[in-house]
């Protein structure tokens, strides 16, 4: 029989959330990362274990955090809210939203995972500014003591959630941080969910015991990588509803054996018999998280490039100018995944501009510009990205691409510190994205970080089996830096269609390798694609904190140069 370490209880979750971060660190990043951290030790933390909780997670800003009793979660949050309205002038006050959920949760070692923490965190963006939302589970238990000083809120419709949440709001009497900034969950969705890609999880009866817990934690893990991918919709509908969406698939999973076991999964259009993929995937007999994760990551990533494959066929159909904002994100997403990023910036661009509260759309639009700005060196490019980078931050500072996009721009700026901030709360937010993950080991290289860098990078070609191409080039340039040029010829080498910059790298490590020869041709093959190449483009397209990293990298190339 299997061996499972992940082990369930019911337990009040707490997420927190500061109010106007992205604009706060806009105006003074480290003023406002030394408030965040003085707030966290200061009052969140303290007021926590005081309550009898602890924090699991910490997501830039914000924290998620454990409690034996909703009771506990309840008075903790009303005693941090209470403090912060009380001990500074509100021109100065660090506003928070919370956010509690009482639910069944995974639990691997100190983390927490499953729906009832995904909750907490959809809850708390309906909060009010200085608030407090809470699920009808948590004032359930609080309710005989409290549960005057609660609004109820009526049931919300959350994202990548399938039932409806009924939720219950409170804010401390002196607080009028409400006039701030109004609740992220009044804000009006823009894009028609009709529209949108969405993605069932059929899970085939299993009649032992152990199938069933195994099951559950492939489920959930699959949902959650899902999730990760906000452009797609996760979860039910109605069976009234089945195929009225145009992009409606199921991923339908069975196990067999007793351990190790056979995991058959089989991708299809939901109103659909025709199978568009099927294949098995073998688990071990001690069939751990990590295990489960892998095999849930493989499977989505089939299920994505599937998606945007099909997807973008059927909208290829259609006249591109009848495209709406969705349908040209999705082209482009597909453009993306074939590393045709330069062609996919119109088609984000289109985008913003026919629907301007479409997060993704901002979010890779910025990406786009960004990997623009390095391939040209054209500053008006940047602050193109930097405007919409911001924009997408305003929409949503929960969002993962949207910090991915800050990082990114950040990094263009030299701006390492903002750059690292914005890359750990994409992390977070998102801790299955191996991509986020590969360019933060980029950043850590421009930032002499080799060690930490190369761990990271090899962690992702650990846990990707098909890694995009540009991992090969992040994990050369490590090397480089490292003073590996023989590694680092091999991992540019496996580069297909090598830009100037590839180029540029691999002539700097046939340097070092004391090849000439090989270092002039790529130099030619550089200067015919970029015939603006010289010392100062690869100064301000390649962000080191150290001139000497940049030194080894421009003398490494030559003096012709």
């Amino acid at each position: 029989m299997a061996s499972i370490p992940v082990k369930r209880r019911l337990a009040a979750i707490m997420a927190t959330d500061v109010v106007g971060y992205a604009r706060l660190m806009e105006r003074d990043e480290e003023a406002t990362l030394a408030r965040i951290k003085a707030l966290h030790s200061d009052v969140i933390a303290p007021n926590i274990e005081d309550n009898g909780g602890r924090i699991f997670k910490l997501i830039g800003d914000g924290t998620l955090s454990v409690f034996d009793s909703a009771a506990g979660a309840v008075e903790c949050a009303m005693a941090i809210q209470g403090e912060l309205a009380q001990r500074e002038p509100d021109s100065a006050r660090l506003v928070l939203r919370i956010g509690i959920n009482l639910a069944d949760v995974l639990v691997d070692g100190s983390d927490m995972f499953g729906d009832g923490v995904n909750v907490a965190s959809r809850v708390e963006a309906g909060a009010a500014p200085g608030g407090l939302c809470i699920t009808e589970g948590v004032y359930h238990q609080i309710a005989a003591r409290i549960g005057a000083e609660f609004v109820e809120g009526g049931e919300k419709r959350l994202k990548n959630i399938e039932r409806p949440v009924r939720v219950w709001h409170w804010q401390p009497h002196c607080a009028e941080t409400a006039k701030a900034e109004p609740s992220r969950a009044a804000e009006p969705a823009t894009s028609s969910d009709r529209e949108k890609v969405l993605v069932r999880v059929e899970v085939m009866s299993s009649a032992l015991p152990h199938q069933q817990e195994v099951m559950g934690l492939i489920t959930s893990s699959l949902e959650q990588f899902l999730s990760d991918r906000h452009w797609i919709d996760v979860g039910s509908v109605p069976v009234s509803e089945t195929g009225s969406r145009p992009l409606d698939y199921t991923v339908s999973i069975s196990l067999h054996g007793a351990g190790p076991f056979r995991l058959n999964v089989r991708f299809l259009r939901t109103a659909a018999t025709s199978i568009l993929w099927s294949r098995p995937f073998d688990l071990p007999a001690d069939c751990d998280i990590e295990a489960i994760e892998w095999a849930a990551a493989e499977i989505v990533s089939l299920v994505v490039d599937k998606v945007l494959s099909t997807a973008s066929k059927a909208i290829a159909t259609k006249p591109e100018a009848s495209w709406s904002a969705y349908e040209n994100f999705l082209y482009g997403r597909m453009l993306d995944a074939k590393h045709r990023l330069p062609e996919a910036e119109r088609f984000f661009q289109r985008a913003t501009e026919l629907d301007p509260a479409l997060i993704d759309a901002h979010a890779m639009y910025a990406i786009a510009l960004s990997y623009g700005f390095f391939t040209e060196g054209v500053i008006e490019r940047l602050h193109r990205a930097e405007e919409v980078a911001r924009v997408a931050l305003r929409l949503d500072n929960n969002h993962a691409f949207s910090h991915y996009a800050a990082a990114l721009v950040q990094l263009s700026m030299r701006n390492h510190d903002s750059a690292e901030s914005h890359y750990v709360k994409a992390r977070d937010l998102a801790p299955t994205d191996m991509e986020i993950r590969a360019d933060h080991a980029e950043l850590l290289h421009y930032v002499g970080d080799l060690e930490e860098a190369a761990a990271e990078i090899e962690e992702c070609f650990r846990k990707s089996k098909y890694p995009p191409v540009w991992f090969w080039g992040v994990r050369g340039i490590i090397r480089l830096q490292q003073g590996r040029p023989d590694a680092a010829v091999d991992d540019f080498e496996n580069v297909p269609d090598k830009s100037w910059r590839t180029l540029v790298l691999l002539a700097a490590a046939h340097a070092l390798r004391g090849d000439d020869a090989q270092r002039r041709r790529c130099e030619v093959e550089a200067r015919s694609l970029q015939p603006r190449l010289s010392p100062e483009l690869v100064r301000r397209t390649f962000p080191y904190r150290d001139e000497d990293a940049l030194a080894k990298l421009l003398g490494a190339f030559g003096t012709a140069i």
